[in-house]
């Protein structure tokens, strides 16, 4: 029986050793060392001490937007006490909220809606390592390894060029973080210094967050004068926007709400929610989450 245990574990060597000794670990080396200027030493040491985390890949497996019902999934946000927060982070940040949507148009409702549905205003920012997921994903996990590899890269030129510490980070399962959950791509590309003090910096900045979360849907298409949704029915797609000639792209929608099929036309502004967070479910969310705010 221990001869047994002793075979089996060594034939298991990927669970217990450190990334360092991955067979994808040399490529990524190289190319942090030799087309971005890393330190070798530094890029091995960070990998020794990355961790293989299942329960990482458990969840990206089985994400809440495509696994659970609608009727769910709003439940879940559209609630009297997520509610009650949404309006008093507007009121003690409305000059900042103002301000972001006289620059990019976005009603400073969705902004507030996007950060509560995401971590609850920063107060919940993520418990997993940034490395370890990265890791884990970029990896071990076949179906999106290629995205989240780049991902990782992408994460060591982040953390480098904000001065940031690589193994302290944490965010998300999929390696978001910060107010507003921003891949590490998009940090590098939409985040903003919206305070004013030279430094862009999801982690600690609220007017950083709000100002780029605005600036990453503005980025994406949307329009200050355009709308989420359109209430519709089924084959009236036509007839709804033919006099709607600017909109570029709109999508069908159905869900079933207390056991009710209801229907939609995800406008403009729909699209550029989900260039965020390409669920339905997700973009639906902010927009019921948001009209809320408004009352």
């Amino acid at each position: 029986m221990k001869k047994f245990l002793l075979i089996s574990f060594l034939l298991i060597p990927s669970l217990q050793s450190s990334y360092l000794e991955h067979p994808k670990s040399k490529p990524l080396i190289d190319e942090l060392v030799l087309e971005h200027g890393f330190e070798k030493s530094f890029v091995e040491d960070v990998l020794s001490n990355a961790e293989r985390q299942q329960k990482i890949i458990d969840s990206i497996s089985k994400p809440a937007e495509f696994t659970w019902t609608w009727d769910r999934y709003k439940n879940l946000f559209i609630e009297e006490k997520r509610i009650a927060n949404g309006k008093l982070f507007i009121k003690n940040n409305l000059k900042t909220l103002e301000r972001a949507e006289r620059e990019f148009g976005v009603p400073k409702e969705v902004i507030t809606s996007i950060l509560r549905v995401e971590r609850r205003y920063g107060q919940i920012q993520g418990s997993y390592r940034v490395i370890d997921s990265l890791l884990t994903l970029g990896f071990d996990y076949p179906r999106r390894a290629k995205f989240f590899r780049k991902e990782l890269v992408d994460f060591f030129l982040l953390t480098r060029e904000n001065d940031l510490n690589i193994n302290q980070i944490k965010g998300s399962y999929a390696g978001a973080m910060g107010y507003g959950q921003f891949i590490s791509s998009s940090y590098r590309a939409y985040a903003i210094d919206f305070d004013g003090d030279g430094y862009t910096d999801l982690f600690n900045s609220v007017d950083d967050a709000i100002g780029s979360v605005a600036n990453y849907l503005y980025i994406h298409g949307w329009k200050k004068e355009g709308k989420i949704i359109y209430d519709a029915y089924p084959n009236n797609v036509r007839k709804v926007f033919k006099p709607h000639k600017t909109l570029s792209k709109f999508i069908p929608l159905s869900f079933i709400e207390d056991g009710k099929e209801i229907y939609f036309i995800g406008d403009d502004n729909f699209v550029a929610i989900t260039k965020y967070n390409i669920s339905h479910f997700y973009a639906m969310a902010i927009y019921y989450l948001s009209e809320e705010l408004r009352k």
